[in-house]
């Protein structure tokens, strides 16, 4: 599983979905954006959908923006991206910094508590894991693109 930071929060993806970690993604503009993409940018010849996990959760503002971004080539030089791919799919996930890799076993993944998931406005979590101090919400890649 690989870990990545965006603000405070921690989060994992497992390793079978990720097909790089890339930076200086440029935007694209003149497209229409997918319905489950929060913008496009160019990556290695195509163009992508962005999913900016902080709408997909609530934070009081400790997670940047993906909009900070949107005409900015100065800051889009610095963002780091998760590349995803899934079931024929590609897509950007903006993030502050990878952590680590980790091997997390199936069974060390608790569900999350139901008056967590009530700050979430999608279900994109597998559930959640403690890995050493640090507390790590785990993506269900499947369920982005729903």
């Amino acid at each position: 599983m690989l870990l990545f930071r965006i603000g405070a929060t921690c989060f994992g993806i497992e390793t079978t979905y990720v097909k790089s970690v890339a930076k200086n993604l440029g935007w694209v503009n003149d497209k229409p954006v997918p319905d489950f993409a929060d913008g496009l940018v160019s990556c290695g010849g195509r163009t992508i959908g962005v999913i900016d996990l902080k709408k997909q959760f609530s934070t009081k503002g400790e997670v940047r923006e993906i909009t900070e971004y949107t005409g900015r080539t100065d800051r889009l030089q610095e963002m780091e991206c998760i590349i995803v791919s899934f079931g024929g799919n590609e897509f950007a996930i903006p993030i502050d910094e990878t952590v680590d890799i980790f091997q997390v076993l199936e069974k060390d993944i608790a569900s999350i508590p139901l008056y967590a998931e009530k700050g979430m406005s999608k279900k994109l979590f597998k559930g959640v894991s403690a890995l050493g101090d640090k507390l790590v919400l785990v993506l269900d890649v499947s369920r982005f693109l729903n």
